[in-house]
């Protein structure tokens, strides 16, 4: 079973949503930092990663679809695994970061352990795009069979 609309895949498309939330929270938090009287960038850094991981749980659930589909003797098989264990490690890491935010108080600057599981969850992020990006340019998976 896979999640396609009109034999499109709809994973590639909805992974834009989190991936762009959790960025602009890392824009955010470089903001308050250089900008540390303002309590406004961390609120929105906040907001950033809690609807990244509203907007994860549709992108996971077409993930797992896809990967559930492939073969296990595929060639990419390794590769998709790779992506999904970064991808969930750096949802783990963002996650993280957005409770000991919550803990502390959205209204005050993020402390360093907050801003290190965020910073740290954008370079997993970026490993884990890059070996989805690998899957569907190199290995062609999810296109139509």
């Amino acid at each position: 079973m896979r999640a396609r609309i009109g034999g499109h895949p709809l994973h590639p498309a909805l992974v834009h949503f989190p991936i762009g939330l959790w960025l602009a929270s890392v824009l955010w938090d470089l903001v308050g930092w250089w900008r540390s009287s303002e309590a406004l960038w961390s609120q929105m850094s906040y907001w950033c990663l809690a609807l990244g991981l509203a907007a994860a749980l549709p992108a996971v659930a077409t993930g797992l679809l896809e990967f559930f589909a492939m073969r296990s003797d595929h060639p990419a098989i390794d590769t998709a695994t790779a992506h999904m264990m970064a991808m969930a490690g750096a949802a783990a890491l963002f996650g993280a970061s957005w409770v000991v935010r919550a803990k502390t108080g959205i209204a005050t600057a993020p402390n360093g352990v907050a801003l290190s599981l965020t910073f740290v969850g954008a370079a997993v992020l970026a490993v884990g795009g890059w070996l989805g990006g690998t899957l569907v340019y190199r290995h062609g998976v999810g296109r139509e069979d």
